[in-house]
């Protein structure tokens, strides 16, 4: 009984501490190296083009920031959409979303994996996936 409650705080442990590394070591600003399109759709190839050298900034206050350099018009509407919001590490999904309070934020979700900062980031509701660096 004592290893099997000694086993299930370890795991315990390791996984809240996985989810606080996640949360402390996304504070900063990352660029996309490489976009991973898993989808022939014409959307989300277009899609694709606005993650290709873009700059996620994610500061310790919460706030949020997308740049990128593309400039069409869909590409426009999503950085415009992205301006100005807030991020959350989402503990029970072990997801980064993007929004405000008023949205629950939902307008993008993120599950990420961070090692020797490089990232890979899957965008939740698409079929992309970014290989990204801290800067």
């Amino acid at each position: 009984m004592k290893q099997l409650l000694f086993v299930t705080f370890f795991f315990l442990s390791l996984n809240a501490k996985s989810q606080t590394a996640i949360q402390d070591q996304i504070i900063g600003s990352w660029k996309v190296e490489n976009v991973v399109v898993k989808s022939n759709n014409k959307e989300m190839i277009e899609l694709s083009q606005a993650f290709k050298n873009s700059v996620l900034s994610f500061k310790k206050n919460q706030d949020f920031n997308f740049t990128s350099s593309q400039k069409t018009k869909l590409i426009s509407m999503f950085t415009q959409m992205l301006q100005n919001q807030k991020w959350i590490f989402d503990e029970k999904r072990n997801m980064i979303k993007i929004g405000t309070f008023k949205d629950r934020y939902t307008i993008m979700g993120i599950t990420a994996k961070i090692e020797n900062k490089k990232a890979c980031f899957r965008l939740d509701e698409t079929e992309l996936n970014l290989e990204l660096v801290k800067i």
